[in-house]
């Protein structure tokens, strides 16, 4: 048996893409350096030891590593596989989110399970663009088989449940994603254009209907004395203060004062304390893992692993824009995590699925041949 795994483990050492690698375990390295920074104030803040989060935080690196590292082995099938059953199980908990879900700011987005708080709908995520792409391959095989409907019934099923929490932020990632694998899997302009229109229409529609969501978008084009933008001064004050070295880890003030700063804002964090270089280098560490997965993926003539990663990193170029972009002020307020970098478990361990997926499927040995 020892010998069968090092067989497979020198198989995954010479296969793996090591640039992938050191960028996933960079950004994670990262992360846990600025949860000791970010996290003791929110801890002092609900009376809990100041190191209480820093703990829980590193409880799950090692998880989120193993699971990042195990999906990284398997093959397309399984992983097609897993993200099949990972998509009633989800389907499942956010279901029960609406009804056990513990409410936090107006949201029913997370379940209390053996005493953890776990966001489902952060794994909908890479169980969906792998879904997507599984049906659009399967139509473009064998043109007989529906995918494309399958698909939009499947994202029919999920998106009025993350609204109903409501998570708008989660729905406009996987929708924009599927949306997005549709394109680049070369459906007709017609039907793109139509899909456009209706999610146009749609956001419209979450203006109209949503009081918090319009209201973010009301104070970010019309920025009057009387608007409250509390959040985003301090968030653009913590950049100023920090500048280009920073002012040290744990000197910053933005987090004593910002909401989420452990999380939403967790950019200003960095900008304070630990300056705009830290800044540009997290922000190339995600340029280098996406367009380094491109290069690679680029090379591959399976219709499955191209679109899956394709979506997958639409996601995650989509995440990390919207968090930095919310911290300068460049967009609305929307609360969204930085991958590997903002505290929390959920969100970890769904970034840790989605690198893992695309290590898997960039692997040299699956580049060089087809698989079905």
């Amino acid at each position: 048996m020892s010998v069968s795994f090092s067989k497979v483990l020198k198989k995954w050492l010479f296969s793996i893409d090591r640039v992938l690698l050191f960028s996933a375990f960079s950004l994670i390295a990262i992360g846990t350096w600025v949860s000791v920074a970010s996290t003791p104030a929110l801890a002092m803040k609900l009376g809990l030891p100041p190191f209480h989060f820093v703990k829980l935080h590193l409880m799950v690196v090692p998880v989120s590593i193993f699971v990042m590292l195990f999906i990284s082995f398997l093959q397309p099938k399984y992983i097609r596989r897993l993200a099949i059953i990972g998509y009633f199980v989800c389907f499942g908990l956010v279901l029960c989110t609406l009804i056990f879900g513990a409410e936090i700011k107006g949201a029913r987005r997370w379940l209390n399970i053996f005493g953890f708080s776990l966001q489902p709908s952060e794994f909908l995520k890479p169980v969906m663009a792998v879904i997507t792409a599984w049906l659009v391959s399967e139509q473009y095989r064998d043109r007989g088989f529906p995918g494309i409907i399958f698909s939009i019934i499947s994202i029919i099923l999920v998106t009025p449940l993350l609204l109903s929490q409501p998570d708008i932020g989660m729905s406009v990632i996987i929708t924009g994603t599927f949306f997005a694998q549709l394109f680049i899997s070369g459906l007709s302009i017609f039907m793109i254009g139509a899909f456009v229109a209706t999610a146009l229409s749609a956001m419209f529609g979450l203006y109209l209907v949503y009081p918090h969501f319009s209201d973010r978008i009301d104070r970010f084009f019309m920025k009057t004395e009387d608007t409250d933008i509390y959040q985003i001064q301090k968030s653009i004050e913590a950049f100023r203060s920090g500048g280009f070295f920073g002012k040290g880890p744990g000197e910053g003030v933005v987090k004593t004062f910002v909401p989420d700063s452990h999380s939403d804002f967790v950019f200003s964090v960095i900008g304070e304390e630990y300056g705009f270089i830290i800044c540009i280098l997290i922000i190339f560490l995600f340029a280098l893992f996406i367009t380094r997965a491109i290069s690679k993926i680029m090379r591959s003539s399976n219709m499955f692993s191209f679109t899956t990663v394709f979506g997958i990193l639409f996601q995650i170029t989509l995440q990390v824009l919207i968090n930095i972009c919310t911290s300068l002020n460049l967009i609305p307020t929307k609360g969204m995590t930085l991958p590997f970098i903002s505290y929390g478990g959920s969100s970890m361990l769904a970034t840790a699925i989605s690198f893992g997926i695309v290590m898997s499927l960039t692997k040299k040995n699956l580049l060089s041949r087809e698989i079905l």
